[in-house]
């Protein structure tokens, strides 16, 4: 077997190192890319806390629910703890409002 001369083996060898370092760059390059890509829009979490100045809100953004931040006062240390509020999404809906509350009665000379 005949052996290639000493320059076509460096020329090979550079070659090699050349294109090694090449596909390192790139792909280091890809990933810094990746890793800098900022969404376009930065989605709020699905639960929102929402103070005012009397009461404090519990959303859920992904199913529409509400709870009412209550003090509970029947229990000792009247403790806080989240009330789901009732919701009137559909007409249909004020038949439960009606079971779960009731009408007031008729106010006399009305």
């Amino acid at each position: 077997m005949i052996d290639p001369p000493k320059e076509d083996l460096w020329e090979m060898s550079m070659r090699a190192i050349m294109l090694t370092i090449s596909t390192l760059c790139l792909a280091a390059g890809t990933a810094a890319a990746q890793e800098n890509v900022a969404p376009a829009f930065q989605q709020a979490g699905r639960f929102q806390i929402i103070p005012n100045a009397n009461d404090t809100f519990l959303i859920d953004t992904a199913t529409g629910d509400v709870w009412h931040l209550t003090r509970h006062t029947d229990f000792n240390k009247d403790p806080l703890a989240w009330t789901l509020m009732f919701r009137l999404a559909r007409p249909s809906d004020t038949g439960a409002l009606l079971t779960e509350y009731g009408l007031k009665p008729k106010e006399p000379g009305r």
